[in-house]
């Protein structure tokens, strides 16, 4: 759940964006503003909760300024860059973007350990690879033909699912060691 919750603006891009891009980005903006709102308040901002405020209200200030940028067509391979570059910057910073999904459901004890740690820091690879996978394939069927929206958002699709299914598969089995560990 707090994957969905943190993804939250990607997903009403995603969903909202066939319909008008300027709907899809000012929806995500405004979504993107509350949810960091709420972490200012809570202390707990985030990487990607700060890229994806400041990705979408540049793009929905682009897509109100000038409905006719050509920038619309490609703003499906810079979504992707752009969490791709957060969770690639996350990891080099040693802070792996996923810490903030984790910590929400593991034990504080656990937190620092660097078993824990290692967990996350390959969980966030798997989306960044993810994320660059999305954003080179939307780039491919843009260049080929922007107006493909079909091929389009398949491409956006899968860049969440896949993730998202591998490193459910992924933290599974990890889980499973530790409790094994742990008897």
């Amino acid at each position: 759940m707090n994957y969905v919750r943190g993804f939250a603006p990607w997903l009403c891009y995603a969903a909202l964006s066939p319909v008008d891009w300027r709907l899809g980005t000012s929806a995500a903006a405004l979504v993107a503003l509350y949810l960091l709102a709420h972490q200012l308040r809570a202390r707990t901002v985030d990487l990607l909760g700060a890229a994806t405020c400041g990705f979408f209200v540049v793009m929905a200030a682009v897509a109100l300024a000038d409905p006719g940028s050509a920038l619309q067509h490609w703003i499906c391979a810079l979504a992707n860059a752009t969490l791709a570059a957060t969770a690639l910057a996350s990891i080099a910073a040693r802070r792996p973007f996923t810490l903030a999904f984790a910590r929400a459901e593991v034990p504080r004890e656990f937190w620092d350990s660097p078993r824990f740690i290692r967990f996350n820091m390959v969980l966030t690879a798997i989306w960044a690879g993810g994320f660059t996978l999305g954003a080179l394939a939307c780039a491919a069927v843009v260049d080929y033909d922007h107006s493909a929206t079909a091929p389009l958002v398949t491409a956006q699709v899968l860049a969440f699912v896949l993730p998202f299914t591998v490193g459910g598969r992924y933290a599974a089995r990890a889980k499973a060691r530790a409790a094994h560990a742990l008897a």
